[in-house]
């Protein structure tokens, strides 16, 4: 089975002056790429950086700011700090060894290290010396057993100078040893033949970008063709096959007829979300069907796609003036008919005859206050991390908001049947 190669997400954490951002210059091999100076605060905002570890994978690396700051601006980064402990999959934890090793004073190492408890992650912590002439060996060992017991957390440590770059093999030795890898292993397309055509269903408009794929059919492509199945990649006149045309219907079902005759046989067919009601009528009911949306939906949340399925039941029970928020991932200006800002809201007021308060958020940030809105409807999360999709479920599950997507939503709202059909190939 093939996967998507993804980056493992390093988050460095500490107080201020902890020696984070040295110990970030050390593991991606750049003595100047994040900055380092005596000041506290120096570090006002999260730095990314991505490299790969030799027998370990791609990683990306992330230098926050410190966790002790006590001004408003603080309080600022420390929000930031703690969205990028929640997103990692490792989460270093730096210590001043010489300067908090004999003290009794952990409180803001062991916040980090629960939180990344709560959101399924792991936490390793780092002792960084900044002067280690002149202090033996046994003492350095004697004080990281001792700063390791006041923690109390039971948690794998290592000892090192962060400003010294011949301390790098011994840093990703010790992460190579110590981390344990949590990913669900959620196969993109769970088809079961290795011969046969997928026909992925593909409109373009002014939206649609120019000399690539979107991310989820380039995903699609990639899968199907290491499996040995043959996509086809075909283009609907949307605006045709809405105004009933039966050129444009006759056209698409004999390129069906095509596939459905040669020896391979046509096996599945893909379509954008905003197709899935002409396709869910003109597709023999024989061939599988599903959508883009809902393809990436289950493959981010890590197989959880029955969490957006039931959040289907939310919308029977909305009624005018309720709120609900349409979250789009990623941010881009929009043209035409955009399904996010046009399609989605006009069906609510024409298929459901309601009339709700209907917020947007787009981009990578969460709405603040999650708990007002009676539902969250969601795209396939294509152009952020698994891991950043991952924490915006928790999130959303810890505020008791239903959610959906906008493949299984745009497929609800035209025929209720059509769910079952869209996700049954993830079953």
């Amino acid at each position: 089975m093939s996967k998507k190669v993804e980056f493992t997400i390093i988050a460095i954490t500490g107080r201020m002056n902890a020696g984070k951002s040295s110990l970030f210059n050390l593991l991606s091999g750049q003595k100047n790429f994040a900055i380092v100076d005596l000041r506290p605060g120096t570090t006002a905002d999260t730095v990314a950086t991505r490299m790969e570890i030799h027998d370990f994978g791609p990683v990306k690396l992330l230098d926050t700011a410190g966790i002790d700051e006590g001004s408003i601006l603080g309080e600022k980064k420390r929000k930031k700090t703690y969205e990028a402990i929640e997103e990692a999959d490792l989460t270093l934890i730096v210590v001043d060894l010489l300067k908090y090793g004999q003290k009794n004073d952990f409180f803001p190492e062991r916040a980090v290290a629960r939180r990344a408890k709560h959101y399924g992650k792991q936490a390793l912590m780092v002792y960084n010396i900044f002067k280690a002439g002149g202090i033996k060996p046994a003492d350095l060992a004697a004080l990281e057993k001792s700063a390791n017991q006041k923690l109390n957390l039971g948690l794998k440590s290592l000892c090192l100078q962060a400003t010294d770059f011949r301390e790098q093999k011994k840093l990703v030795d010790f992460i190579k040893l110590n981390f344990q890898r949590k990913t669900a292993d959620v196969n993109l397309l769970p088809l079961a033949y290795d011969r046969g055509y997928v026909l992925l269903n593909i409109p373009m408009d002014e939206e649609t970008p120019s000399l690539r794929l979107l991310r989820p059919q380039d995903m699609a492509v990639e899968r199907l063709l290491r499996q040995y199945l043959i996509p086809v990649l075909y283009r609907p006149d949307l605006k045709k096959a809405r105004a009933g045309e039966a050129a444009e219907k006759q056209r698409f079902l004999g390129t069906i007829k095509l596939l459905q005759e040669s020896k391979e046989g046509l096996k599945l067919v893909i379509t954008d979300s905003q197709a899935v009601d002409i396709l869910d009528r003109w597709l023999p009911k024989d061939i599988s069907l599903t959508t883009f949306s809902v393809m990436m939906t289950n493959y981010m949340s890590g197989g959880n796609l029955k969490l957006f399925s039931r959040g289907l039941g939310a919308l029977a029970k909305l009624k005018n003036g309720d709120r609900i928020v349409i979250m789009e991932s990623c941010n881009h200006d929009r043209k035409c008919d955009d399904i996010g800002t046009k399609q989605i809201p006009g069906l609510i007021r024409v298929k459901l005859g309601l009339e709700l308060n209907i917020d947007f958020s787009f981009g990578r940030p969460l709405p603040d206050d999650l708990k007002k809105y009676k539902l969250i409807v969601h795209c396939g999360g294509c152009m952020i991390d698994r891991q950043k999709y991952q924490r915006r479920i928790v999130k959303i599950k810890e505020a008791g908001v239903p959610i959906t997507n906008y493949g299984l939503f745009l497929a609800w709202v035209h025929n209720h049947a059509a769910v079952a059909r869209v996700v049954k190939i993830f079953k």
